[in-house]
């Protein structure tokens, strides 16, 4: 079973782009297949790093908060920090 593929289309500076050719050349790979393998590599290297990329339920709560922003649901620091004194004396 072979897995989906993407194409993408990505702008280069012409000498990047030689250096990317021949790179890939160098080690007998189409430029195409030598980026993908890149790109996949730094990814992977990325989530060893810093851990799975978020989750739906995470990316859903980040969304909520942006919107509570948008439409103005926030509290000051002032606000949180006087309540939180008024209801616990500190």
């Amino acid at each position: 079973m072979s897995e989906a593929m993407a194409t993408i289309s990505i702008p280069l500076e012409a000498d990047a782009y030689d250096r990317l050719k021949r790179a890939a050349a160098e080690i007998g790979m189409p430029v195409e297949a030598f980026i993908a393998s890149a790109a996949e590599r730094v990814a992977a290297d990325n989530e060893a790093q810093f851990g799975s990329p978020l989750s739906a339920e995470q990316i859903a709560s980040i969304r909520r908060g942006l919107e509570d922003v948008a439409a103005g649901r926030t509290f000051s620091h002032d606000e949180v920090f006087g309540e939180l004194k008024a209801r616990y004396g500190r």
